[in-house]
């Protein structure tokens, strides 16, 4: 499932992507509207659950100036229309949107206390009181909410909540909650009185009933992204506050082997389509770089075009995976935002016509 992250920002601040569409196919959960999509929408956050199936959260132009908007396309990218969206703030702190299969979906402000839910498609949002959303992910039917002192934990087609004590008392700072089937894995920092050489790594093979906690692969205080493929592969990417370093864990996150890469900057995202491939989005610039021998070496894959940055990359599965990629449109003379897709692994990538 692509997902969107806190810290390595899969949200597309800035991006322009106008999407002009005729007509629309009908969706068996009922929530497509069948109105176009507004000129001059601007997504924020993207989210998948096959192939065929994913949502863009973003701002439209509205009487108070921008108001939030979603489209989704059930085909692909060959055609989107527009669903409901919550209200969310379209300043500060970027929104994110998730959905775990076709109905169940979640939109929330990170480091605050927006959080929604969808049982319909989109058709009505809820509006769930968790508390500041720190961390968010699913898994195996379940979604999990890291908050300042719990672990919140619901089925995905319920809003059901269940509150746990967090495995490790975080100290404030960035906090990263994945998964990969029943096993989660949450990486922070403890309080400290003096200098500590590893952040904290929790790992569960339960569901979050219980916890291992030991080292993690990233410097105390500055937060990181894990990236799972499997119960015992973990990619991570960390930064350092000068520049960031990739590794790579083959039992389970015990622990980590560091990644021969180019320079990373800060931002730089880590996407693995399997156990061993992997695409690497270092920065503004830089081309994209593939490794398909779980990180030894890197090559640069086939792309249509050189983008000025990527700023969002993922998988579906080890095949098909999707990037945004921001870069000047000689014909229309403006900074504009292409969707770009592989369906082998990450070596060659098209664009997307949307609109």
């Amino acid at each position: 499932m692509w997902v969107n992250r806190v810290g390595v920002s899969r949200v597309l601040l800035g991006v322009v992507l106008v999407v002009i569409l005729a007509g629309y196919g009908s969706s068996s959960d009922g929530a497509v509207a069948r109105s176009s999509v507004p000129a001059g929408f601007e997504p924020v956050s993207f989210t998948a659950v096959s192939e065929r199936d994913f949502w863009l959260l973003g701002t439209v132009p509205c009487h108070s100036g921008r108001c939030t908007a979603i489209i989704r396309t059930a085909d692909g990218g060959r055609s989107f229309a527009a669903i409901h969206a919550p209200a969310l703030p379209t300043s500060g702190m970027t929104p994110e949107l998730r959905f775990a299969d076709r109905l169940d979906g979640f939109a929330f402000v990170p480091w605050h206390g927006l959080f929604y839910a969808t049982h319909d498609g989109g058709a009505s949002w809820h509006r769930l009181a968790l508390g500041r959303v720190l961390g968010f992910a699913t898994g195996a039917g379940n979604v999990y909410v890291v908050t300042t002192r719990r672990l919140e934990q619901s089925r995905v087609s319920a809003n059901t909540w269940h509150s746990r004590s967090l495995p490790f008392t975080s100290d404030g700072s960035p906090l990263d909650l994945v998964a990969h089937g029943a096993n989660l894995w949450l990486l922070g920092t403890r309080p400290t009185n003096g200098p500590v050489l590893n952040d904290e790594l929790a790992r569960s093979k339960d569901a979050g009933r219980t916890f291992v906690a030991g080292a993690g692969p990233c410097v105390p205080g500055l937060g990181g992204e894990l990236a799972p493929t499997s119960t015992q592969v973990v990619w991570a990417v960390c930064p350092t506050g000068m520049s960031a370093g990739a590794s790579r864990s083959t039992n389970g996150g015990i622990s980590f082997a560091r990644l021969r890469t180019p320079p990373l900057v800060n931002s730089a995202q880590l996407a693995p389509a399997s156990d061993s491939t992997a695409v690497l989005a270092r920065g503004v610039g830089a081309r994209l770089l593939r490794t398909t021998d779980g990180g030894k070496t890197w090559n640069a894959p086939k792309t249509p075009g050189r983008a000025t940055d990527v700023i969002w990359v993922g998988f579906t599965d080890a095949r098909v995976g999707a990037a945004l990629a921001h870069g000047y449109d000689a014909s229309a003379k403006t900074e504009v935002t292409a969707l770009w897709r592989t369906t082998d692994g990450g070596a060659t990538w098209s664009k997307v016509r949307v609109g």
